[in-house]
């Protein structure tokens, strides 16, 4: 793995309920540590890369769980929404 230290603090500038949701998405598919990091850890490192605190993560999970429409994860599903685009709209441009 490539070791880089970062020229300039980066920070979360989205809402925090959508970190907590990447978060589970990340730990659900074990792209850390191959899974072997908890929930709690890995709130931790991400507070650390991303320079916020993430609270209550257990609690942000549930009321993401609660969510009534079809789909629950909002964050993630814009995400794959709007990268789609991109690569659509790259292709457009020929690249």
């Amino acid at each position: 793995a490539l070791s880089v230290k970062p020229a300039k603090k980066h920070c979360w500038t989205g809402k925090a309920t959508d970190l907590v949701e990447l978060l589970y998405a990340l730990d659900t598919c074990d792209c850390i540590n191959d899974g072997e990091i908890g929930v709690e850890e890995l709130a931790y490192v991400l507070s650390v890369i991303f320079g916020v605190e993430i609270k209550n993560c257990y609690n942000v999970y549930m009321n993401i769980k609660h969510r009534k429409d079809d789909s629950r994860t909002y964050f993630l599903d814009e995400l794959r929404e709007k990268i789609n685009k991109r690569m659509v709209g790259s292709d457009l441009k020929g690249g």
